[in-house]
């Protein structure tokens, strides 16, 4: 929860100023401008922060954390750790500390416009509209996607690049919303390219969505889902009403971005690829380590665990424990299928699209539409594949070495 100040009251001042103090479960989440790291302390660690905030003396705190704890608090080595997070400014840097964190935060045109998207009547407007595709899907067969949709032309390659322009393009108004929604809770964020096992997602990272209460982080979170929801019920609405009888390319169209967007959705309950509901299933069960966690539990169980490890194990909790297994649970199955689908699946239709593009390529010449579209195809697959691949690598290599980080491990960033 980020400090508000009272009616009537000089806005709090010094180095404590900067500071975000969010209540989280039974303990606090401390965040700062100055940082992108965010750490959990326990709930006398989210109270001396407070107090401090407040006026109160390094030496009056302490004594009332020992008052609080019923045993002697070191609030000087608190504060230092604090410093040495990069979450506190220095004494000396306190008042440009102070001044930096007044103007930091998201500009008042950015707050509106979120909030003209994903405040009440937005979010009721965009409700409404997936409500009706829900219905429309359920009492109208013909506006149900189906696994022909995804093709749009009788040219594969044609098909192949029509596919991908408006998977980027959806992709991206997918990731915008997730920043207009943040926007609307006053916290900014950034787009960027990420991976998930074998997929190549955008991604947006919310990570300062730690610095709002719990409850503010839901629309962030569900912004993305509800876009896609929102936009299947324009579709289906025009497709039923306006468009009704249109030509065959814009029908054609029009069930593809139906079937890309219902594809989003579904993608996003992938939970162990960390997507959306991944963020949402976090929220849910109040853990800050999850990831991590699952990590930690598992090299310990294949008695390859390290000395962080160990202390992650210690100071989490029995419950984040818990639900670190029954994410296991789900994780361990998702690897495996999505490892026998690449195999199976992925690489044999990857070997045809190569030869498929190639084969256009050399036939037709570079300079002709056929030949064009063969040589995009392949720079795509090649591009993408050996993203992948390179990251899959990575992975692997570091995969018995993951260190679990100091701030809570589980960022909001999701497809």
């Amino acid at each position: 929860m980020t400090m508000v100040q009272k009616a009537g009251q000089a806005p709090v001042a010094g180095r404590y100023a900067s500071l975000a103090v969010v209540r989280d479960g039974d303990g606090y989440v401390l965040g700062s401008q100055r940082s992108a790291d965010f750490v959990a302390v326990p709930e006398i660690g989210g109270q001396v922060v407070l107090w401090l905030q407040e006026g109160t003396g390094v030496q009056e705190c302490t004594r009332r954390a020992g008052e609080f704890a019923g045993e002697p608090v070191d609030v000087v080595g608190f504060l230092d750790g604090l410093t040495q997070a990069g979450l506190l400014a220095a004494d000396d840097e306190a008042e440009a500390g102070a001044c930096q964190t007044a103007q930091a935060g998201v500009a008042a045109w950015k707050r509106t416009l979120g909030r003209i998207v994903f405040g009440p009547a937005g979010l009721t407007v965009q409700a409404l509209l997936a409500v009706a595709a829900v219905v429309a899907m359920m009492s109208v067969p013909r506006v149900r996607p189906t696994s022909t949709d995804a093709i749009a032309t009788t040219l594969p390659l044609a098909s192949l690049i029509i596919i991908s322009v408006l998977g980027i393009g959806l992709g991206l108004a997918h990731e915008f919303s997730h920043v207009l929604a943040a926007w609307a809770a006053g916290v900014s964020s950034r787009i960027s390219i990420g991976r998930r096992m074998i997929v190549i997602v955008y991604q947006t990272d919310l990570t300062r969505l730690w610095s709002v209460p719990r409850r503010a982080r839901i629309v962030p979170l569900l912004a993305g889902m509800l876009f896609n929801a929102a936009t299947i019920g324009i579709l289906v609405i025009l497709e039923l009403t306006v468009l009704r009888g249109a030509s065959s390319l814009v029908a054609h169209l029009i069930r593809l971005i139906v079937f890309l967007n219902v594809t989003a959705i579904a993608f996003q309950f992938l939970i162990f690829m960390r997507t959306d509901v991944y963020a949402l299933f976090l929220l849910a069960t109040g853990c800050k380590h999850l990831w991590n966690t699952k990590g930690a539990i598992t090299r310990k169980a294949i008695r390859r665990a390290t000395t962080e490890d160990l202390t992650l194990l210690e100071s989490v909790g029995s419950r984040e424990i818990l639900w670190a297994k029954i994410f296991l649970g789900l994780y361990v199955p998702g690897v495996l299928s999505t490892g026998w689908y690449f195999v199976v699946y992925a690489l044999p239709a990857l070997r045809k699209l190569t030869a498929t593009s190639l084969l256009a390529l050399l036939s037709g010449g570079p300079f002709t539409a056929t030949g064009a579209a063969g040589g995009i195809a392949f720079l795509v697959t090649a591009a993408s594949t050996g993203y992948v691949l390179w990251g899959l690598a990575r992975t692997l290599g570091r995969a018995c070495g993951q260190r679990p980080g100091r701030r809570p491990s589980d960022q909001h960033s999701h497809r």
